[in-house]
């Protein structure tokens, strides 16, 4: 009896698992459509201009 209860627990407890990460989810897309219709954007990354160094091939931030 007590494997048939431990198999019942693991089954149910991998049930709600399944079930809060599709809420969660769910969610989280919901809030990301939120913020794309209020026009909200990310800040822009910084871009670094690099160049080649001929001698060692290495990229280093151009000066």
């Amino acid at each position: 009896m007590s494997g048939v209860l431990t198999l019942a627990a693991t089954v149910a407890a991998a049930a709600v698992a399944v079930a809060a990460y599709r809420f969660i989810d769910r969610r989280h897309k919901q809030f990301g459509d939120m913020l794309q219709r209020a026009g909200v954007r990310k800040k822009p990354s910084k871009i670094i201009d690099c160049e080649r160094d001929p001698e060692t091939g290495i990229y280093r931030p151009r000066r």
